[in-house]
């Protein structure tokens, strides 16, 4: 009985963090698990909201990309959606295949690791993760964004993709500092390119945080495409006293998942 009443408590208490009209944008796209195309007077019909604001809703999911207006005034999905879904099935393959050698590097190490895609033209995004054992741990939230060249990963990435790619990104990227040792213009970050790619490793060296450093390797497709990249990452001093331990560790997680991926 107690347990049914926290759940209930645990629902109220959620209640008051949604917004309504996300929950009906929401459920207007579950709509078109059912139907192949809706007009807003079948969306009233459905949903039992009225017409000019079911119009609304199609009119702000059809400028966001994700639905499309027929000739026939109706709507349907647009590719967006389909992207998204291949977005989404590909993370769930890289993390089911990834994961294990992410958790093996913190057990040897005992520094965080984790895994890191780069699925946007200027930022990487942090997709798993095993934390690691030590005092002191870093610890990112899945999820989270940031400017490649700002963190290890998104070097080790960098370096592996094309000339056009990354002419793409030097336009496009801001190069504010983080820290005194953050990357500081384009021309320096070009070096450290090509610097990565010599070595087969990248490094953040309290580039993004004083106090924290990073290793990172890129996980590579038989063409030498980058699709990912692991890191290892804790405070300097533990991390540079034991940066050969880490970098072996990341190395060989690297070879083993490359092989999976072919």
């Amino acid at each position: 009985m107690n347990e049914v009443n926290s759940k209930d408590s645990n629902t109220k208490n959620n209640d008051k963090y949604i917004l309504h009209s996300v929950e009906n944008a929401l459920s207007i796209m579950d709509l078109f698990f059912t139907y192949e195309e809706l007009s807003p007077s079948d969306v009233t019909r459905y949903l039992g909201i009225n017409r000019s604001t079911a119009f609304r809703f199609l009119v702000t999911l059809e400028r966001s990309g994700y639905i499309s207006k027929m000739e026939n005034a109706k709507y349907r999905l647009s590719a967006k959606v389909s992207t998204l879904g291949q977005i989404a099935h590909n993370r769930m393959e890289l993390i089911s295949l990834i994961h294990p050698y992410l958790c093996k590097i913190s057990d040897e190490t005992g520094e965080s690791s984790h895994l890191v895609i780069m699925d946007n033209p200027t930022h990487v995004t942090f997709i798993d993760k095993c934390v690691g054992t030590l005092w002191l741990k870093m610890d990112i939230m899945l999820g989270y964004t940031q400017y490649a060249h700002i963190t290890a990963t998104g070097k080790a990435i960098l370096a592996y993709e094309s000339d056009q790619f990354i002419n793409q990104y030097l336009r496009s990227a801001d190069f504010e500092r983080q820290t005194p040792n953050s990357v500081r213009d384009a021309k320096e970050l070009l070096k450290i390119l090509s610097r990565i790619k010599e070595q087969g490793y990248s490094w953040d060296n309290e580039e993004a945080e004083t106090g924290l450093t990073c290793y990172a390797v890129p996980i590579l497709t038989r063409s030498g495409r980058p699709v990912a990249a692991i890191s290892s990452s804790g405070p300097t001093t533990r991390m540079a006293a034991n940066r050969e331990k880490h970098l072996n560790a990341l190395h060989l997680a690297a070879e083993q998942i490359q092989k999976g991926l072919q």
